[in-house]
C-alpha cells in the first residue's frame, strides 16, 4: 500500500518533535535530584504541574486545530518551544534558583503538547481507514525512533558536556521542525470527507457528551489510567535506577534506545495483526497483561541486564496500546471534529504519563524502606484496569457498531437522493 506523501511529512516532524524533547525528558529529573539534591517528591510535584497543564493544552489544542486549522496550531506550538526550551538551557547553564526551574518546565511541556493533536487530526482525517491505522503506527514509530534517539543523544550531551546543553539542543531542533511544517503543511481547515457523514453535520456532534457517550468517556478514563500505569517506563524508572541502582546516564539512554528501536520493528507487523481482530478493545487487554508482567519483574530486578528484559516486556505493552487506543478515538469522529478528538486522546495519554512522573516518585519515596513495593502496586493496578476495558467492551462495541451503522444509511440516503434527481431531471427531458 502506497502512503500518502503527507503522511511521510507528518512522521517527519513527529520524529525530529520526539527527539528534541526525549533528549531532556528523563534528564530534567536526574539534574534535579543528582545535581541539585531536589527531593523526589518536589520532583513529582513539578511532572504533576506539567501534566495537568498538558491536559488543558491537548484540550485546547484540539480545538484550535478544528477552528483556525492544524498549521497555525503547529507553527504557534514549536515557535514556543524553541523559546522555552532555550530558556531552561540559560537557567540551568547559569545555576538560577531550583524554584524558577521548577516553574519553567511545566511551561515547556504547554506548549510542545498543544501540537499533537494537530499533527494526529490531520493523519484521522483520510478517507480510507486502512491509511488511518497506517498512519497512526509510522507516527508511533517516528515518535519512538526520536525517543530512542533523544535519550542516547540526551545522555551523551548532559555526561560529556552539560545538562544546558541538552536543552539548547531540543530548542535547534524545534526550530527545525517549525521549518519544515512551515513548507511543508498547508494553510486552512481539515478538508471534508466525501460522503454522508460529511454531508449531515447536524448528526455528529462537535463534542463528546455524557448522555451519548458513556462507553467513550469511560474508555477515555480507562486509558488515562492505562497511560498511568505505562508512564511508569519514563521518569518513575529513570529516577528509580539512577537513585536507587546508581545505573549512569547512558545507561539510562540505552534503555530508552532500546523501547524506541522495538516499537520502530514491531509496530507495523504487530498493527497488522491487530487489524484482523473484531474486538476494538482487545489489544488494549493485553496491553495492560503485559505492563503489568514487566512491572512485577522490575520489583525484583537488579541490574542493567535485567532492566532490558523489563524494558522489552513494557514495550510490547505499549506497542498494543497506543496506536490501538487512539484508533478506536478516532473511529468516533468525523471530518468537522477531528481535532476535538484527537485533543481528547492526547489529553488522556499525556496526563496519564505526567500523573505517572508525579505518582512514581511519590511512591518510591513513600516505600523507600522497600522501592520496589511500587512496582508490584503499578502492576497490579494495570491488571484492575484490563479488567474495566472488559466489562465496557460490549457497549463500546455496540456504540461503534451502531454509528457505523446510521453511517451507511446516511450514505444510502444520499445515495437515492442522487438516483432520485437524475431520474426527474431525465423523465423531464422526455416530457418535453
Amino acid at each position: 500500500m502506497r502512503v500518502p506523501r503527507l503522511t511521510w511529512t507528518i512522521f517527519t516532524l513527529r520524529t525530529l518533535n520526539s527527539l528534541g524533547w526525549s533528549a531532556t525528558m528523563p534528564f530534567l529529573a536526574v539534574y534535579l535530584e543528582v545535581e541539585r539534591d531536589v527531593p523526589l517528591s518536589i520532583i513529582g510535584v513539578t511532572y504533576l504541574a506539567s501534566g495537568l497543564l498538558t491536559l488543558s493544552s491537548e484540550l485546547l489544542g484540539g480545538r484550535m486545530t478544528d477552528s483556525i486549522g492544524p498549521k497555525k496550531v503547529m507553527l504557534m506550538g514549536y515557535s514556543s518551544s524553541v523559546i522555552s526550551a532555550a530558556l531552561l538551557g540559560g537557567l540551568i547553564q547559569f545555576k538560577a534558583p531550583v524554584g524558577v526551574i521548577l516553574v519553567v518546565y511545566p511551561l515547556f511541556s504547554l506548549f510542545r503538547a498543544v501540537t499533537q493533536p494537530a499533527t494526529s487530526a490531520i493523519i484521522a482525517n483520510q478517507a480510507d481507514p486502512r491509511y488511518v491505522r497506517v498512519g497512526f503506527s509510522l507516527l508511533n514509530v517516528g515518535g519512538n525512533l526520536g525517543f530512542a534517539i533523544g535519550p542516547a543523544i540526551g545522555g551523551v550531551i548532559s555526561q560529556d558536556y552539560s545538562y544546558s546543553i541538552v536543552f539548547l539542543f531540543s530548542a535547534t531542533i524545534a526550530a527545525t521542525v517549525g521549518v519544515i511544517t512551515h513548507f511543508g503543511i498547508a494553510p486552512g481547515l481539515l478538508p471534508r470527507i466525501e460522503g454522508a457523514a460529511a454531508r449531515y453535520p447536524k448528526s455528529v456532534p462537535r463534542g463528546l457528551r455524557l448522555n451519548e457517550d458513556r462507553a467513550l468517556v469511560l474508555f477515555l478514563f480507562l486509558t488515562l489510567g492505562a497511560f498511568l500505569a505505562l508512564g511508569y517506563e519514563i521518569t518513575p524508572l529513570s529516577l528509580y535506577v539512577a537513585g536507587f541502582l546508581h545505573f549512569t546516564n547512558l545507561e539510562i539512554g540505552y534503555l530508552f534506545a532500546l523501547n524506541g528501536i522495538v516499537i520502530a520493528i514491531l509496530q507495523l507487523p504487530l498493527n497488522k495483526l491487530l487489524e484482523r481482530s473484531r474486538y476494538l478493545v482487545l489489544p488494549l487487554i493485553i496491553s495492560c497483561a503485559f505492563t503489568a508482567c514487566s512491572y512485577f519483574v522490575a520489583s525484583i530486578s537488579a541490574n542493567f541486564q535485567e532492566y532490558v528484559l523489563v524494558m522489552l516486556i513494557v514495550t510490547l505493552g505499549e506497542i498494543f496500546l497506543s496506536v490501538p487506543s487512539q484508533t478506536i478515538v478516532t473511529l468516533f469522529s468525523r471530518s468537522e471534529n477531528r481535532g476535538t478528538y484527537q485533543g481528547y486522546y492526547f489529553a488522556a495519554s499525556s496526563s496519564g504519563r505526567s500523573l505517572a512522573s508525579f505518582i512514581g516518585p511519590l511512591s518510591f519515596a513513600l516505600l523507600a524502606f522497600s522501592p520496589g513495593l511500587a512496582w508490584i502496586l503499578v502492576g497490579t493496578f494495570s491488571l484492575l484496569l484490563g479488567f474495566g476495558y472488559l466489562l465496557i467492551s460490549g457497549q463500546l462495541q455496540r456504540d461503534y457498531e451502531m454509528r457505523r451503522r446510521g453511517e451507511e444509511t446516511f450514505k444510502e440516503a444520499d445515495s437515492d437522493a442522487k438516483f432520485g434527481q437524475g431520474q426527474k431531471s431525465s423523465t423531464g427531458l422526455f416530457d418535453d
